[in-house]
């Protein structure tokens, strides 16, 4: 399931630290500007949400970093998780089997920075479209959260990354926050919608 806050700008992330763990709290804190710590705090507000909803859980279990740096539950194995925010929103999404998550703002498209990550057939179709900007994030998030649901993390091979992918991805496009999210779960065609929150 797929969660996504798209109002963090009005958290007040000081007064919610003291409600993450010792280590996130410190994690938080290694932002060095507020932006970051007030998507830091939301992002895990949601998690506690998602987990509270979904799996009845008063609060995240104990959490564990896997070798290339995917976070997970050592007590709850039955139960996945996948964080993810950028400037205008947090996503998480949770389940009872692996996940990615990725959530992006649309910024202008940079043919370069495309060119380096997409091969020959998706940058033909992200130049032909309507919303090059739009499209180019879409594709860019499919990426992120697959190497997310593997647990691999970036990866220098991205142009073939989603070339014989047999997941469904499930994406959202936020209008006015102008952001694009997206989620895998481990082959799944199951659709979902996304709960949404509106502020924390």
């Amino acid at each position: 399931m797929l969660y996504i806050n798209d109002h963090i700008e009005t958290l007040d992330w000081k007064a919610r630290l003291s409600e993450l763990p010792k280590v996130r709290q410190e994690k938080c804190l290694d932002f060095k500007h507020d932006t970051g710590r007030r998507q830091c705090v939301a992002v895990w507000l949601l998690l506690r949400e998602a987990l509270r909803t979904e799996f009845g859980l008063a609060d995240a279990p104990e959490v564990a970093v896997a070798e290339h740096g995917k976070p997970y539950f050592p007590s709850r194995p039955d139960i996945f998780f996948s964080l993810s925010h950028c400037a205008t929103g947090v996503a998480c999404a949770v389940g009872t089997r692996p996940v990615g998550v990725d959530i992006e703002r649309i910024r202008p498209f940079n043919e370069m920075l495309a060119a380096y990550v997409l091969n020959e057939e998706e940058l033909d179709m992200v130049r032909r479209a309507a919303d090059p900007a739009l499209t180019f994030t879409i594709l860019w998030t499919r990426k992120e959260c697959l190497l997310k649901l593997t647990g691999e993390g970036l990866r220098h091979d991205l142009k073939g990354l989603l070339v014989g992918c047999r997941h469904s991805f499930q994406t959202v496009v936020g209008g006015e926050s102008r952001y694009v999210c997206t989620w895998v779960e481990f082959e799944t065609n199951i659709e979902a919608s996304p709960r949404k929150k509106n502020g924390c």
